[in-house]
């Protein structure tokens, strides 16, 4: 029995039941989500279920993340389903409970942005002991996004334990264009105005807040602190993250570092490391022709020279070259360091059939210096070499997986969301870009 189909079995059992004892009608129509947090029918109806559920998802998110405050005033929640309500959801607070009056019309508003980060923001302000009355938009953009898109994932996605894929922060990672950190948080996007964009903002801010909650443990509740800081609104949002993540991550990361690197630059160098580590690695690899084109631009050393009495210049050569010509490089550390670097970060992220020749490239570059030119040479040519041969086969397997995969998953599936965009509601997909496209446009036709 699939779950839709138990869903709908439970449905008619109710209402069998709810048909042969009235009277429990009332106490049947509210439930408890969590301490404090509770759902209440004012008439029972078919979306009983559907309303159950949504709540809990949404529960399960805030509570994971928020560390109730129970034991210093948290505040009660009720959400009160009811006909009487048309349009958006309306807040009542009197004293130690708040009351969302929300419509009983599911469809409505269970995918409406704007109402769902309304109930969003009451519940996680009720748990924390903040009046949401005067305090619903005191949240970081980037941190509702980010738990409106792990809810999301929760009721669309496949998923194993916490695995998801994040094909848009993995574009970046793969091309190494990671985005500057400071930029997301203070440059929020919203599905109404940023159309596709906002897909890939919640993308990266899901990431962002599962990533700052990985550096919660013991006294810190960074999440916590960082709506109780806002709640003073006395501090700008960049105040208020670099006394709390960027702290955090200084003292665990950079505690002992002497790099001659700002504060900013430091939290940019973790980022991109723990973005690179998220979406990169051998269960998430790179194709085979990625790595050709990673190895090819191995290959190519461009570097200063230095020849003779005359001043260094510009030379661009075949890495097998790099053993005999190493002694006239200038910062040849740092020119041999950045190739291993590519191959150590090839070899993180690569399939497991590759593991060892990209292997045995590593090492190969990790002997110039340490043995004779002519012998680093040989070494360095017959790991391209291996490395060449067992790409070609890697690549045969993936376009023969590629086909297949063509061939069994209809065009529905396949272009899923190119479809979702297509059937927008509205026509923004980008509404600066489409701008900046009109008036290119209208030069065009003036010209």
């Amino acid at each position: 029995m699939t779950r839709k189909d138990s869903k709908a079995l439970m449905l008619v059992l109710f209402g069998a039941f709810l048909l042969c004892f009235p009277g429990k009608i009332a106490a049947e129509s509210s439930f408890p989500v969590s301490p404090g947090l509770s759902v209440e029918f004012k008439k029972f109806d078919d979306q009983y279920f559907r309303i159950m559920e949504h709540f809990k998802q949404m529960d399960a998110v805030v509570s994971r993340l928020i560390k109730s405050k129970r034991a210093g005033g948290a505040i009660n929640c009720r959400i009160l389903i009811t006909p009487d309500v048309k349009g958006k959801a309306t807040i009542q607070q009197n004293n130690d409970l708040v009351t969302i009056s929300l419509s009983n019309e599911y469809e409505t508003w269970k995918d409406d942005y704007q109402i769902n980060k309304y109930l969003l923001s009451a519940i996680i302000l009720c748990r924390l002991g903040i009046s949401p009355e005067s305090n619903l938009n005191i949240l970081p953009q980037w941190l509702l996004a980010g738990m409106m898109g792990m809810i999301k994932q929760k009721n669309t996605s496949a998923r194993i334990l916490d695995v998801q894929y994040m094909p848009g922060l993995r574009a970046l990672a793969l091309e190494g264009k990671i985005p500057d950190f400071r930029k997301i948080i203070s440059k929020p996007l919203y599905p109404e105005s940023d159309g596709a964009a906002y897909e890939f903002y919640e993308e990266i801010c899901s990431f962002i807040v599962k990533k700052i909650e990985t550096l919660s443990g013991g006294s810190e509740r960074i999440l916590n602190d960082i709506i109780f800081l806002s709640a003073k609104k006395k501090y700008t949002q960049a105040e208020v993250f670099n006394t709390t993540v960027e702290r955090v991550v200084l003292e665990k990361y950079f505690k002992d570092s002497a790099q001659n690197m700002s504060d900013d630059e430091k939290f940019q160098m973790w980022f991109d490391a723990a973005v690179r580590e998220k979406v990169l690695s051998p269960f998430n690899p790179f194709s085979a022709e990625q790595i050709k084109g990673k190895i090819a631009g191995i290959r190519k050393v461009t570097c200063m020279m230095r020849t003779g009495g005359k001043e260094p210049s510009e030379e661009t050569f075949d890495i097998l070259l790099l053993p005999e010509k190493l002694p006239l490089i200038e910062n040849k550390n740092a020119v041999l360091l950045e190739k291993v670097r590519t191959v150590d970060l090839i070899q993180n992220a690569c399939p497991q059939p590759l593991m060892n020749s990209v292997s045995g490239l590593g090492s190969a570059l990790n002997a110039i210096g340490n043995k004779s030119a002519d012998d680093s040479r040989e070494q360095l040519a017959a790991a391209l070499e291996k490395l060449a041969e067992d790409l070609k086969k890697q690549e045969a397997i993936e376009n023969y997986l590629v086909q297949l995969e063509e061939k069994q998953l209809s065009p529905a599936v396949t272009y899923s969301m190119e479809i979702k965009e297509v059937n927008r509601t509205d026509d923004v997909m980008w509404p600066t870009l489409n701008k900046y496209l009109d008036s290119v446009e209208k030069k065009f036709l003036e010209d």
